[in-house]
């Protein structure tokens, strides 16, 4: 929905004295949260008082107010706790109320909601808080923190921690007179672009069907405007606690893998990739002109099939494993072990292949073998004792048109070659590839097509990681996990630093193959470890001039039978302070 800010509202807005905006002068979000109401589900409290009369949407003026396990809060004397969910109809001919998230939330089973009322400070208006922290979605378990203030001036502060997201209810966030009050819904995202004027209407609000909440990590201010509406706006400068993690550790699986969408360019047509082992594990990729060998062995798979286990005449040895049969998947790709009849419809999916068994996908999307013309389908050849290729032939999508056809070569010394001829994806998703399987770290996608790389070695990563449910937020303790320490390691450093570096420094050269460095070397904190899995917390002190500080993080660990440099690094944190 466009928005709209006329000079008269922005002259309005700029002539409030200061303490007429108090929702534009106040902290993003009040850490001391105050007294908890202790609310179960589908409950609002007795009143509470504000110790101020504060000026409500459309004239209302209140010393109490009623607040709502379910993210609202009443102005007048209702004890209606608003289940199930934010109701449009219901938001306006009911009484009038402050809603930073009406939705169907149980404080019964997690998280609690609290209240505090402040006196005036300096600039700071006389405020009261509300504070839904970490309460569950009703038969989700998915907490979520928001904030509601109010003030003496009568704006209003909507805050939403990165946590919020609404996954099986309709969610509702505004403000209204209620008793009939005339439609006025918004779209509260694009005052992101510019406040929006609500004019005389002070019902201003949005409704957003499950799923479709968008308000995590934002904050959004409704100030009067002098005509009886209000000015909306996002409220600029607030920081999010969030960390995230970049990068990858090493040892570095060897899986590698690339997806390509409806409409990208298919460039690995007509071109073939021979994968060598390579010492230590993993494999050395090259191009290598023409493709095809020959195949007149025809097996027969239809639509959504698999045929195996299917003999090959040696062993083929892969990083985690070894096998001496696959099964062969109508969709564009073979299992590297007898027993998996999974077809994988009907898009190449990347968290699939990483956590499905190890498989090689030539050109894994939806498939009809059984539709192909005369000559085509899918075939089965070896040669002698070495080599065996699995070739898909002018095989096309079902009900989409178009035919591909590529080839996976598997030999007796452990390489193996992807060769493609012509290629169509008319309505699928593809993925090219080999996964080691069953949960390997995601490397990343690969452009396969740019020429001779170098896969991992094939084990299994350093991990650094937020320890559940923990974020770098002010006041508290921020805890992250070091997970899948290789054994005979010694020790361990946490690194600290101000410049993240987004792609890794290679340490090859310095000896520690396979491993990147991924922040800038300000500060070392050795640490004990614990076994594999090893926790490091830090506390992150309450002042509110640390939020939005960001900083980067990375784990090593003193492990020296890795590699010549004797050492094993994680992947990166991103962690930003905040609220």
């Amino acid at each position: 929905m466009r928005t709209v800010f006329s000079a008269a509202a922005a002259v309005a807005a700029c002539s409030l004295p200061l303490l007429a905006q108090g929702a534009l002068v106040a902290p993003c979000f009040e850490p001391v949260l105050g007294t908890n109401l202790n609310l179960g589900d589908d409950q609002v409290s007795p009143p509470q008082a504000l110790g101020f009369t504060f000026p409500g949407p459309g004239g209302t003026n209140v010393t109490t107010i009623g607040v709502s396990s379910n993210g609202f809060v009443w102005l007048d004397n209702s004890v209606d706790p608003g289940c199930c969910e934010g109701q449009e109809t219901k938001f306006l001919t009911r009484g009038p109320r402050l809603a930073p998230l009406w939705v169907d939330l149980d404080p019964a089973t997690a998280g609690a909601v609290w209240f505090r009322a402040e006196p005036a400070n300096g600039s700071l208006p006389a405020r009261a808080i509300v504070t839904w922290d970490d309460v569950p979605e009703f038969q989700t378990g998915a907490s979520m923190t928001f904030q509601l203030q109010l003030f003496a001036d009568g704006s209003v502060l909507f805050f939403y921690d990165p946590s919020v997201f609404v996954q099986i209810h309709d969610s509702l966030v505004g403000v209204t007179p209620g008793g009939g009050a005339a439609v006025n819904a918004i779209d509260l995202t694009a005052t992101a672009n510019g406040p929006h004027d609500s004019g005389a209407l002070p019902s201003v609000y949005e409704v957003m069907p499950w799923f479709q909440c968008d308000l995590a990590a934002s904050s959004w201010t409704f100030v009067p405007n002098g005509q009886g509406g209000y000015l909306v706006a996002a409220k600029a400068n607030c920081g999010f606690g969030v960390a995230e993690p970049y990068g990858i550790g090493c040892p570095e699986p060897a899986t590698f893998y690339e997806r390509f969408a409806l409409g990208q360019a298919l460039d690995v047509a007509n071109s073939a990739i021979e994968f060598f082992p390579a010492g230590g594990g993993g494999y050395l990729a090259a191009p290598v002109p023409g493709f095809f060998q020959g195949y007149t062995n025809a097996v027969s798979l239809g639509d959504e099939q698999t045929i195996g286990p299917i003999a090959l005449p040696f062993s083929f040895a892969y990083p985690g494993g070894a096998t001496t049969a696959i099964e062969i998947a109508s969709n564009g790709f073979v299992w590297l072990q007898a027993g998996n009849t999974d077809t994988r419809c009907c898009n190449g999916d990347v968290n699939r292949f990483l956590f499905d068994p190890a498989s090689i996908a030539g050109w894994w999307t939806d498939l009809d073998p059984s539709a192909a013309p005369s000559g085509g389908g899918v075939f089965f050849d070896v040669v002698g004792t070495t080599e065996a290729h699995i070739t898909w032939a002018a095989v096309p999508e079902p009900f989409a048109g178009g035919s591909s056809t590529f080839q996976i070569t598997l030999r007796n010394d452990g390489s193996f070659r992807l060769a493609w001829g012509n290629l169509t994806n008319v309505a699928h998703d593809v993925l090219v590839g080999f996964a080691q399987g069953f949960g390997t770290v995601d490397p990343g996608p690969r452009d396969l097509s740019a020429g001779a790389f170098t896969t991992g070695v094939g084990g299994v990563p350093l991990r650094l990681s937020s320890q559940f449910g923990s974020r770098p937020l002010l006041g508290t303790n921020y805890t992250m996990e070091l997970d899948q320490v290789p054994p005979g390691s010694l020790l361990a450093v946490m690194v600290f630093g101000f410049a993240a570096i987004p792609g890794g420094f290679d340490l090859a050269p310095i000896g520690g193959g396979g491993c990147r460095l991924y922040t800038s070397l300000d500060t070392l904190a050795p640490f004990a470890l614990t076994g594999t899995f090893t926790s490091y917390g830090f506390a992150v002190p309450p002042s509110p001039t640390l939020a939005g500080i960001g900083f980067s993080a990375q784990a090593a660990t003193l492990t020296p039978a890795l590699n010549v440099l004797g050492f094993a690094t994680s992947n990166g944190m991103a962690i930003t302070i905040g609220y």
